[in-house]
């Protein structure tokens, strides 16, 4: 095979396979920061899912959750967002019922009632029936810095490239900040828990945006699939539309495949795409064939890229039985949120796209009767700063994320959203720019576990996780998971889970 035809034939599968380059990286030693090989967590008989949705850009998600109530010193919360917002505030927010602020790590909620922003209601029917919570102030942390003076100080370990796109929407998919060639989150728990699934010719981990950081493992990786999952459009490309309708050419041609892949090749690289064709093939007709009883999902939804792949991750999970998949991660990317200019027309356009798919996406896991066992949560960048830059905002730290599904504790704002005021502890510069108060270790350990991951293995997930929390029976990391009395061993967490 010739080097054009290789790297035409690599694409080719790209879209159906566990993504080639990964495939080579898995191959060497990639990780320098795995603490210890997966121990103690034991293989699930149940099924849960993890949907993450990167909001790529940065979303300026102080529009997005917004404060109305009394302030703790007793002013009007509103009208501190509006003095400081100035020309960005949305000026009618639509009230949350009796949202209750948690506050964290000793750092107080600032207001007493919230809103969402106007274009969200279906975001606000979820958290109003306790199927969504926010999680305010949130950011990537090496570990804990509770001052300005602690951050100002050089004494504390920051991310690297704090505010660049590129670093920090990596260091969200792989909460280690201090790395930028960590394995991800997702790819992690893979590692941990893929052998559960019966078919492991289909990695747990599931792509709807391509390759992508969260979802790279030390051994799995991503499988990306588009989002027109019908039988015959998912996985391994077709025969060319010039080959006709032949039954007899598709054979042949799926003989010569078998053939060729099933060799054994000197070549890395020939070994490795062979590897990765054939199961990217075996991967191709395991999904051809469950995709054939995806039932009819009644549940209306938009006509958006974003919610389209979310009906498609729903019409998987409707065929996990077929897949053998008792547990799933899946992977989605709506962006366009670096919003310097024009902010408010922008989140107008985009923030009800949010909002509309989820709520028609939770609206379909209650008719697929997997509500609680499937937990739909955003990520993005960063926040964007309080003030105005004249047209927009700019790149900022800690934000507020949203987290649903049956098992999530909603109707709560779990963090501590922090006070529209540029004298504000956590505030670190004259733009408004909050240190975050919750890490994203906390966020995602407290998922992992339950998920099925062993606190013993924490370390693994997360090789930073000593640094913010410490596991003891019934005391989770932030609280906004209902467990409803899963028994979690009580295996000891070590303090400090990585030497950096």
């Amino acid at each position: 095979m010739n080097r054009r035809n290789f790297l035409k034939q690599a694409g080719c599968v790209g879209m159906g396979s566990t993504t080639l380059l990964n495939t080579l990286t898995n191959l060497t030693s990639f990780n320098g920061l795995v603490g210890k090989q997966p121990s103690g967590t034991a293989y699930p008989t149940d099924y849960k899912a993890l949907v993450c949705i990167l909001l790529s850009g940065g979303v300026d998600s102080y529009n997005m959750l917004i404060p109305m109530g009394v302030n703790t010193g007793g002013d009007n919360g509103f009208n501190e967002y509006k003095a400081i917002r100035t020309d960005l505030s949305v000026l009618n927010p639509i009230a949350l019922t009796n949202p209750q602020c948690v506050g964290f790590r000793g750092i107080a909620c600032n207001y007493g009632a919230y809103g969402v922003h106007p274009q969200m209601t279906g975001v606000r029917d979820l958290f109003n029936s306790g199927k969504l919570a926010f999680m305010s102030n949130i950011g990537t942390l090496v570990e804990p810095i509770l001052t300005k003076s602690a951050f100002e100080s050089g004494l504390k370990k920051l991310p690297l490239g704090l505010y660049s796109h590129s670093d920090q929407i990596m260091q969200w998919q792989t909460s280690v900040p201090q790395s930028r060639d960590a394995l991800g989150f997702g790819g992690r728990v893979a590692d941990l828990l893929n052998a559960a699934n019966a078919n492991q010719e289909v990695s747990m981990n599931i792509s709807l945006a391509g390759k992508n950081a969260f979802q790279r493992g030390k051994d799995i990786s991503e499988y990306a699939i588009s989002n027109n999952v019908e039988p015959n459009s998912v996985g391994f490309e077709a025969l060319p539309s010039w080959w006709g309708n032949s039954g007899y050419l598709t054979d042949l041609r799926n003989s010569t495949m078998d053939s060729l892949v099933s060799q054994t090749y000197a070549n890395l690289m020939q070994q490795t795409y062979s590897s990765s064709t054939k199961t990217a093939t075996a991967a191709f007709a395991l999904f051809k064939e469950a995709l054939k009883k995806v039932p009819t999902i009644t549940t209306a939804f938009p006509t958006s890229r974003l919610a389209t792949d979310l009906l498609a991750i729903a019409k998987i999970i409707s065929v996990r039985n077929e897949l053998g998949a008792k547990r799933q991660i899946f992977f989605v990317n709506y962006g366009g949120w670096d919003m310097h200019d024009d902010l408010l027309t922008g989140l107008n356009d985009k923030l009800p796209v949010v909002s509309q798919a989820l709520k028609a996406f939770y609206d379909a896991t209650v008719e697929l009767g997997v509500a609680d066992r499937v937990t739909s949560f955003t990520i993005s960048d960063f926040a964007r700063t309080i003030t105005s830059n004249g047209k927009g905002s700019d790149h900022a730290w800690g934000a507020n994320q949203i987290v649903m599904g049956g098992a999530v504790n909603g109707g709560k704002i779990m963090g501590a959203y922090p006070k529209m005021d540029i004298n504000y502890p956590l505030n670190v510069s004259f733009r408004g720019n909050y240190i975050p108060a919750v890490s994203t270790d906390e966020f995602y350990a407290e998922l992992a576990l339950w998920y099925g991951v062993s606190p013993s293995d924490l370390c693994y997930v997360l090789p930073n996780i000593g640094n913010f929390y410490s596991y003891s029976p019934g005391q989770y990391p932030i609280g906004f998971m209902n467990f409803n009395g899963t028994t979690i061993s009580s295996d000891n967490l070590p303090q400090n889970c990585l030497t950096y």
